[in-house]
């Protein structure tokens, strides 16, 4: 089997060649992260994107972070548009984009940075 060039299944590949699970649900693909700092250090938070904005993966990476409901920010913009019930996404500009680094890792590492910021509603 060889593995997508780009696009969702390549996102898929990438996150498995990281050691990271993950399931295609719907219109997002779902993913555990854990962040290193923050309120919420140590703890597993479901993560997930919308299949939509991989289409392009690993060139263009996505703009959009879905968390479930209880995942809060001080400051966020939001909607639900592509999300799953329960879920909300969460506008995060990424920056530049490097690919010399294994993407995977640098797009893990973003989402992990984001989640330094989060709460989570009891």
């Amino acid at each position: 089997m060889t593995t997508a060039r780009h696009g969702p299944d390549r996102f898929l590949a990438d996150l498995a060649c990281g050691g990271v699970p993950a399931r295609r649900e719907g219109p997002a693909i779902i993913y555990v992260v854990v962040p290193a700092t923050g309120a919420l250090a140590g703890v597993k938070i479901d993560t997930a994107v919308s299949v939509s904005e991989l289409q392009s993966w690993p060139t263009t990476v996505p703009h959009w972070l879905h968390f479930r409901e209880a995942i809060a920010f001080a400051h966020t913009n939001t909607d639900t548009n592509d999300c799953l019930p329960g879920w909300r996404r969460h506008s995060r500009d990424i920056g530049q984009w490097d690919t010399s680094a294994p993407p995977v890792r640098a797009w893990l590492a973003h989402v992990r940075g984001v989640l330094s910021t989060a709460t989570k509603a009891d």
